[in-house]
């Protein structure tokens, strides 16, 4: 026997898998952090890569750094720590910096809540705010980017003469990877901006790991352009939330630097193509619901078999994470008719996950491990839903009884499958 200890939520399921089946493990490559993440953010601020640094923010009147919110495992609190000395050291206080939460479409984070993103320490030192996408009179056009995506942006951003990105840089199933400017441009932008962007999904150069030739993420990076950005600081993580390196200095210099790093450790030649794939988005936070977690069922498509079936072992204590995902599903009586549905109404945010999530289920079935969906949504989502992995694993087993390759993708966000 086998065993699998699968991230599920801020713990693992475990189960076995019968000899005789081959388990191949597709993850990031596993690499050590650095031994002081504080030294290290130190160091990448000092040797900023593109531009001036933080010596870019000097003289200016009044600083927005922007973050992720919680479905980001970005060390925020200690980057905002390094960052408030280097801006103290260049005659910046504290009361001139605001820190906004780059929410993006996801809720607005509530109050209580910004210790958990920022730490304890920051909201006593400095004002901490969420952005809300849908909250019109706190958005300002600023113009158009060249592929017609209306720019609305947070007023907090562009009232600040000096503009700062906090992030990671991780694999992205669209944009080709996060981070750079994709933390302003979906982070701190309004519903029109984020909708007219992510419509290029559709667009067969939009996908996974690709850069150049990607309309949505040259976007992206356009409107960061037009907008403006002083700084970035991006992260790339190890396969236990640990930081392997840091990046700043220029929005695409610095940025294009951590892509290749996390390139290097998230591309995973696939030796074979599974009969079932067992998948976890990497537990929390970004099984924390099902729209997020929706990433790691797509890249594992790339792993398995036409008609195969997919275990996606996801917590999501905040359900589906989107009444309009839900409603997406609602569209279409399966899978087909879904895809269908989207692409004759035309683009629709959240209906885009259902999009993505059908395109997927036409490629394989999907038992479904989690906690936070019940069986009524399970049969919306046209999954079958499960109690736990063990059982998922031998009714899988019991219905292709020929298997006899299993993959095993337990950080499916961060992954590169290459065939």
């Amino acid at each position: 026997m086998n065993s699998v200890k699968v991230p599920y939520g801020k713990g693992f399921q475990v189960a076995e898998i019968p000899d005789g089946l081959r388990l191949y493990r597709i993850e990031p490559k596993d690499v050590d952090g650095v031994s002081d993440p504080t030294s290290e953010i130190i160091r990448a601020l000092e040797n900023p890569i593109g531009n001036k640094g933080i010596e870019e923010l000097r003289g200016m009147r009044k600083i927005v750094i922007v973050v992720s919110d919680l479905t980001r495992p970005v060390p925020n609190e200690i980057i905002l720590k390094v960052l408030l000395e280097k801006l103290k050291g260049i005659d910046i206080e504290e009361s001139q910096i605001t820190v906004l939460i780059g929410a993006g479409l996801h809720q607005p984070v509530p109050k209580e809540d910004y210790p958990r993103v920022v730490g304890s320490e920051i909201i006593k030192r400095v004002k901490v705010i969420s952005h809300d996408a849908h909250a019109l009179d706190m958005l300002h056009q600023v113009g158009s980017s060249s592929l017609g995506t209306p720019i609305w942006v947070n007023k907090n951003y562009l009232e600040a003469d000096g503009r700062i990105l906090v992030g990671m840089i991780d694999p992205h199933q669209f944009a080709g990877f996060s981070g750079g400017a994709k933390g302003l441009s979906v982070g701190c932008c309004g519903e029109a901006t984020i909708r007219a962007n992510h419509a290029h999904l559709l667009d067969p150069e939009a996908r996974l790991g690709r850069i150049e030739g990607n309309p949505a993420r040259e976007d992206i990076d356009e409107i960061g352009g037009i907008v403006g950005i002083n700084l970035i600081i991006n992260v790339v993580l190890n396969n236990h939330k640990k930081i392997v390196k840091a990046f700043a200095g220029h929005y695409l210099k610095a940025h294009r630097a951590g892509v290749q790093l996390s390139r290097q450790l998230a591309e995973v030649r696939v030796r074979k193509k599974a009969d079932i794939a067992i998948v976890s988005s990497g537990g929390y936070p970004k099984d924390l619901n099902l729209y997020q977690a929706q990433k790691g069922l797509r890249n594992a498509t790339l792993t398995i078999k036409e008609g195969g079936i997919i275990i996606l072992c996801v917590e999501c204590k905040k359900g589906a994470g989107d009444k309009r995902f839900v409603k997406g599903m609602e569209a279409g009586n399966n899978p087909q008719e879904v895809v269908e549905a989207f692409k004759s109404h035309g683009f629709k945010m959240g209906f885009h996950k259902a999009f993505l999530w059908c395109h997927s289920l036409l490629h394989a079935r999907v038992f479904l491990v989690s906690s936070g969906i019940n069986e009524e949504l399970a049969k919306i989502l046209h999954v079958k839903k499960m109690s736990d992995l063990q059982t998922a694993i031998n009714s899988a087993l019991n219905e292709l009884p020929q298997a006899k390759v299993i993959s095993f993708l337990p950080k499916a966000n961060s992954v590169i499958p290459i065939n």
